[in-house]
């Protein structure tokens, strides 16, 4: 059975990962292709692609990342009057 912060963990990964490999890869193949049925069919096959990508790279670096961002949002807090 899976924990909370587990589950937390994986939900907030799958999430984040599905919304940057549909963004980016829709993106990247629309200014390739432009608005086409070929793009249509090309950004399919590149979130196949990029999802599980995306999804394990968050999962092994994304809470050093997150760290990491905390930490900078925390310094420019503070340097700001």
């Amino acid at each position: 059975m899976l924990h909370r912060k587990q589950a937390q963990r994986l939900s907030g990964s799958l999430v984040m990962s599905s919304f940057m490999s549909i963004a980016l890869s829709g993106v990247f193949s629309f200014l390739e292709f432009g608005l086409s049925i070929q793009w249509l069919q090309v950004w399919g096959h590149s979130i196949l692609i990029a999802l599980p990508i995306a999804f394990s790279l968050d999962m092994v670096f994304g809470d050093r990342l997150r760290l990491l961002s905390g930490k900078l949002a925390d310094k420019a807090a503070n340097a700001w009057p």
